[in-house]
This record gives C-alpha cells, structure tokens and sequence, in this order.
C-alpha cells in the first residue's frame, strides 16, 4: 500500500486518473467495526481501492475535544489499512482551507480527475463544514452533478448484544473507565498502544513511560494485563497520572513496542 496526500490524488495528471476507483473518506479513529464494515465493503470489489483520512481529527482541533489523544497513531493506522488490503491511503492536511470546503466544492475537487465508482459511506457520515454540508442520504443527488458513474454506498451502522451502536466516541467513555474487555469486542481486537517513538526508561525489570508522552488515549488509572504484540509476551500494566510501568521490560527493539491492553 502507498501513502501520498490529498493533493497528490486530486491534481491534473495524477498517477491515478484511469483506474476504476472504491473508496471511502473518515476519520476511523480506533477502526471499530463500524469502521470495518465500510472499509471492508471499499476492498472487497474489483476496484482500485483508496482510503481518505486525516492527518489530524477536525473534532479533536474544536470545541471541547480540543486535548484528547486519538486512538490509534498515524502509524498504526496506516499498518492495519495495509494489512485490511487497501491499494492507497490519502491522507487530507485538516488545514483552514480544508476545513471551509463545502460539500459541494470538496466532491468537485474530488471527481474532477478520477474515476470513482463507489463512494462508500455509513450512515452518519457528514462532508464538508457546518454551513455547507451534506449527509450521507444527499451525497448521491450531489454526486451526481460532478460524476454521473458514482455510486454511493450507504453501509447502516453496526449494534453490539445490547442493540447501541459502535461509535469512536462511546469507545473513548469505555477505555476511559478502563473496560477493556468491552472495548476489545467492539474493535473486534486488542486495544493497541504504539510506543515505538515515545521516550522510556528502565527501572529494574520494568520500562516506564511519562503519561503526557503517550500519543494515544490511555485507559484509567489501575493495573491491566497485556502482551507486546509483536512477540507476544505477556505483560502487566500499572497506569497512574504520571507513569505507565510495563513488566516485565521486553528485550527485542524499541520499534516493536506496540502493547495490546486487555
């Protein structure tokens, strides 16, 4: 899989303007399985399959989520859009300019140089800013006037047992009140924790780490079990306001320091 920008998918003479395009636009913070269920619809074709996301989420850069962590880093990201089989990532700058496109101006940029099939969406998906956006159940009439071939694709949300839908939001109250185990089910994995890039250090048999270091979303404070998930070695996991204390301390390279909290 490649990853270029926005910019580099929509200009003239770009590398893509004669295949058959799937793709879907998000910001898949966790990937849950919401997120899976549209993802996997944009890969499971014959397609050239792209994914659109953001280098930053626009709800965590406004308002009152201005200081919370994502849940997943770029770098994670990216890895399992690999793994899921996507052909290409795009990654969006979130930039002013972006963020004062409408729906309208951000489809017409989009479909002026390529090929594009399907528009895969869920069903609470939103493009463009406040005053000048479309839903999901408006893109197609507006689609229409840029690209008569698209069609989009409106995947319904996803239900756990209890019938409450799967959102990244609900999932950040979970990990938040350190329940992991419902988490896992709603990711449909381990929680992951990339800690390749943050700064550590060794106190006996444990590696530690400043909690403001932390890229990611951590659960509260307490004691959770885990494995490095490249090795899978089992660990314990003590998480205080200051420290997250890792046992014991794993031996193979810090690029592999990606933790799955159970």
């Amino acid at each position: 899989m490649k990853t270029i920008d926005f910019e580099d998918l929509v200009k003239d003479n770009n590398n893509y303007s004669k295949k058959k395009i799937s793709l879907c636009i998000g910001v898949f913070d966790g990937i849950h399985l919401g997120h899976q269920r549209i993802l996997n619809r944009v890969i499971n074709n014959n397609y050239f399959s792209i994914v659109i996301t953001f280098n930053k989420n626009p709800k965590m850069h406004s308002g009152r989520k201005v200081d919370e962590k994502p849940l997943l880093t770029k770098e994670l990201k990216s890895e399992i859009f690999e793994k899921m089989g996507f052909d290409l990532e795009v990654i969006i700058d979130f930039s002013t300019e972006i963020s004062k496109l409408s729906a309208d101006e951000f489809m017409q940029k989009l479909c002026k140089n390529l090929d594009i099939k399907e528009l895969v969406v869920g069903e609470d998906f939103q493009l463009g800013n406040p005053r000048a956006s479309k839903n999901a159940f408006e893109l197609q009439d507006n689609l229409n006037l840029y690209s008569c071939e698209t069609k989009v694709v409106i995947t319904p949300a996803v239900v756990d047992s209890l019938n409450m839908v799967i959102s990244s939001t609900r999932i950040r109250q979970l990990i938040k009140l350190g329940k992991m185990d419902v988490v896992h089910n709603l990711l449909g994995r381990e929680y992951l924790l990339d800690l390749g890039s943050t700064p550590s250090q060794t106190f006996g048999d444990s590696l530690l780490f400043k909690t403001e270091n932390v890229k990611q979303l951590l659960p509260c404070n307490g004691s959770f079990t885990g494995c490095w998930f490249e090795e899978d070695l089992l660990a314990s996991i003590d998480i205080d306001d200051k420290v997250i204390r890792i046992s014991p301390k794993p031996k193979f390279s810090v690029k592999n320091y990606i933790l799955a909290i159970s």
